[in-house]
């Protein structure tokens, strides 16, 4: 029964989450934005302040039908999805890890990952504030782990991820530029995958979301120039496949190596 209530209270703060990154994923990049000005949130056609009765996440976009109260101008359905994504998340999290400090780090780390995956996604890049408070809040927390485990090699290893992450996508993303003369990949992505490397470790998992995010990518490129006709020189954003990459490798990562090992025959 306990955990029946501490699904439902991770559910609705998971909700609360996502509205604060909704807000973090439309005003970041722009430039006349930011998270705390203007202090109440605002329909972006017609700029009227938002009620608090209109603002309660997810349910306020099902009453108002998906649309503004005022203008009635469609609402993108990305602001209930980043909701719903963040509240399932933060449950799904707690079920993997429990009532332990990995679980707060699962969900800082998702909590990060999530507007970077969109911001990405609609305007090819990654803010250095979200990268920066990744950074900091991440390193914070794995301090505190190392010290409750009274383990430097976990914070060792967090650290050895960081920057084994960074360099390793550089290197990829210099050798991909000097192959075809182009900027392969941008250095939002070489920091995101530096702070994958701190929150996730070194090595193994670092193989890992490098390799997911690569196999996906391709496919997800060749569709989008095979069935819906995108130029091939049209940029792909990396990261968010970095992102959904570095999810899958948090919650099954283990696994996932286990049996790669198992099918190349070295386990």
């Amino acid at each position: 029964m306990d955990d029946i209530w501490i699904h439902i209270t991770l559910f609705i703060f998971g909700l609360a989450i996502g509205s604060f990154l909704n807000v973090c994923i439309y005003r970041i990049p722009l430039p006349d934005k930011s998270i705390y000005s203007p202090r109440r949130s605002f329909c972006p056609e017609c700029n009227q302040s938002i009620k608090a009765y209109d603002n309660i996440p997810l349910l306020s976009y099902l009453l108002l039908g998906g649309k503004c109260r005022y203008c009635k101008t469609k609402i993108s359905i990305i602001y209930p999805i980043v909701e719903l994504a963040t509240a399932v998340l933060f449950i799904v999290m707690y079920l993997r890890f429990g009532k332990t400090l990995e679980f707060v780090l699962a969900v800082i780390f998702v909590s990060v990952l999530i507007p970077i995956f969109v911001i990405d996604a609609r305007h090819y890049i990654i803010p250095n504030g979200i990268s920066l408070t990744g950074l900091i809040l991440g390193l914070g927390i794995v301090g505190i782990i190392a010290y409750q485990k009274g383990s430097i090699d976990y914070l060792r290893i967090r650290l050895i991820g960081f920057v084994a992450g960074g360099l390793a996508l550089w290197l990829i993303a210099f050798i991909g530029s000097a192959i075809m003369r182009k900027t392969a990949m941008g250095g939002g992505d070489v920091k995101l995958m530096a702070i994958i490397g701190l929150f996730l470790g070194a090595w193994k998992e670092l193989v890992m979301v490098i390799g997911i995010s690569a196999l996906t990518g391709a496919i997800i490129g060749t569709l989008l120039i095979v069935i819906w006709k995108r130029d091939r020189k049209s940029p792909i954003p990396f990261g968010p496949f970095l992102a959904g990459a570095s999810v899958v490798v948090l919650l099954w990562g283990d696994q996932l190596w286990e049996s790669y090992l198992r099918f190349a025959g070295w386990n």
